[in-house]
């Protein structure tokens, strides 16, 4: 639990510290407006990306059956995977398409990987209950 912890503050102390960076540089004329906007909205896709590289790892100690565990770590791993992908594809599309399309296209990139994380969810633990049944309990 610490290590968690101690991960996601210190991605936010990245994150505040690059918002600061970043608002001194436009206000010193350095970077523009826009150069700014994309920096950060760039630093959030990669911080995504980062933490969601964690999801696999969050299982935690064995509560439930065998194939519980193993639905959720599936769960978690396809997770993690959607969210570093979506995370990766919303920082390139900060840094290289025009701001109309960025602003649209990553926000639809978050909402597919989360779509696809809670239809995975949800798939594989109906699965999993499907399966624990047997004929007595119908």
């Amino acid at each position: 639990m610490k290590k968690r912890l101690a991960f996601a503050l210190g991605l936010a102390a990245v994150l505040l510290a690059a918002a600061y960076g970043l608002r001194y540089a436009e206000d010193a004329g350095w970077l523009g407006a826009d150069g700014a906007r994309r920096a950060m909205q760039m630093l959030i896709g990669l911080g995504l990306a980062a933490y969601a590289n964690t999801m696999p790892k969050q299982l935690g100690a064995a509560r439930g059956s065998p194939r519980a565990e193993s639905s959720t770590q599936a769960a978690l791993r396809v997770g993690g995977w959607s969210f570093v992908l979506a995370g990766l594809a919303y920082a390139a599309l900060w840094a290289f398409a025009p701001l109309p399309l960025a602003d649209v296209a990553s926000m639809a990139i978050v909402v597919a990987a989360i779509v696809a994380t809670l239809g995975y969810g949800f798939w594989t633990f109906t699965a999993c209950r499907r399966v624990g049944r047997g004929p007595a309990s119908r």
